[in-house]
Parts: structure tokens; C-alpha cells; sequence
């Protein structure tokens, strides 16, 4: 689907959405005897969260997974030929699943590992400027949280730095824009589920990664 067919867009992004609804956190928590994570520290189906219910390594699989869910759907459209501007309709809709999950009456995670999922799935180049924004906010400040809404606010800035070069190429105006246009509604939405952290950290009340309270109740992913 190199050109634009309505009824396989639908079905890809509908796939995509499913994909990425499937609460992991959730359902390894309960296969483990542990109960419902919901019903425990921030009540997020994250892997922070997880982590924190179910010990580490269950944590550390729900990250992998909800990066996994991401990627797939994305990395198979790819396969199939899907045009880049689309491939980007496709990773909104799996990061949209995440945190809109149908199962879970529309209340999901906060996107950022999916995010990182389909990010990878479109080209792993792009995850070097926002990996290096967080990474440096983290050092900088130790808020996880203050990292992941820097890096996603990075992305679209990213995409449309690189666009911007290739127009003078000779590049569309048009495309460009039915490209980017999906990539930063994705970062306005990772953004958006932070707003309780935004406001702890103009409080002062975010908890740190390293050398703050031992009982974080605020989850990332």
C-alpha cells in the first residue's frame, strides 16, 4: 500500500490499535498470582508499576512487551509497503491503544515505551536525538518523567528539522505534513497523560530515580 487505499488503512491502523491495546502489565500480574497492579501503587498498567507489584523481572518483560506491541504492527506494515507518511497514521493508532485501551474502559499506560516500539519499527535513527534528550535530563535532574515528555516534545521538532532540509530538495510540503502531523499528535499525547507529573514538578514533588523517596508512586511507561 504504497499510495493511499482507504479500506486497507483502516485495517491496518484498526490492527495497530488492537495491537497496542493489550494491557501486558495487567494480564502478567494477575497470571502471576499477584493480583490486579491496578490496584496497587499509582494503579498504572506500566512496567514501573509492574515492577513494583510483581518484582523486577516481571517489570522488565512489561516493557519489552509494550515496546513489542508497537513494533510489530509498524515493522509488518513496513514490510508490506506501506508508505512512510502512513506507516505514521499506524504508529499513532498503536500508541493510542496503549493508552486508550478498550479492555480497561479506555484507560491505558502513559505511551512512552509503545512510543519507543513504533519509533523503532518506522527507523531506529530517529530515537537518536530524543534518547540523547532524555538521557541528558535524566543525568541533568533524575526525573524519569521530565526526560520522557522532553524527548517526546523533541520528536516531532526532530521530524520537522529533517523535512525542512529535504524540501530544499525539492521535497512536498503536503507530505511532509501528512507525515508529521500524526508524529507530533503522538508527542502532544505522551505530553498530555504527564500533565499530573508537569504539575508535581512545577510543585517540586516529583519523585527522582535515584536519591529521593524509596516509594515512587509515579509511573512512566
Amino acid at each position: 500500500m504504497t499510495s493511499a487505499d482507504p479500506r486497507s488503512l483502516v485495517l491496518w491502523c484498526l490492527a495497530a490499535f488492537l495491537c497496542g491495546s493489550i494491557p501486558f502489565g495487567l494480564l502478567l500480574v494477575k497470571l502471576a498470582g499477584k493480583g490486579d497492579v491496578r490496584a496497587h501503587g499509582s494503579g498504572n498498567i506500566g512496567a514501573t508499576n509492574v515492577s513494583r507489584v510483581g518484582g523486577k523481572g516481571l517489570g522488565v518483560v512489561t516493557l519489552l512487551l509494550d515496546i513489542l506491541k508497537g513494533f510489530l504492527p509498524v515493522f509488518l506494515a513496513k514490510k508490506a509497503g506501506v508508505s512512510l507518511d502512513l506507516l505514521s497514521l499506524l504508529a499513532l493508532a498503536a500508541v493510542l491503544g496503549h493508552v486508550f485501551t478498550p479492555w480497561l474502559k479506555f484507560q491505558g499506560g502513559k505511551g512512552v515505551a509503545t512510543a519507543l516500539g513504533v519509533i523503532l519499527a518506522v527507523d531506529a535513527q530517529l530515537m537518536l536525538v530524543p534518547m540523547g534528550t532524555f538521557i541528558f535530563a535524566l543525568w541533568l535532574t533524575r526525573h524519569v518523567s521530565l526526560g520522557s515528555i522532553l524527548a517526546a516534545a523533541m520528536l516531532p521538532v526532530q521530524l520537522y528539522l529533517i523535512s525542512s532540509f529535504a524540501r530544499v530538495f525539492g521535497g512536498s510540503l503536503t507530505k511532509d505534513l501528512s507525515f508529521l502531523l500524526p508524529w507530533t499528535a503522538l508527542a502532544l499525547l505522551v505530553i498530555w497523560k504527564h500533565r499530573d507529573n508537569i504539575r508535581r514538578l512545577q510543585e517540586g514533588t516529583e519523585s527522582k530515580l535515584w536519591g529521593a523517596k524509596k516509594e515512587a508512586d509515579h509511573d512512566q511507561a
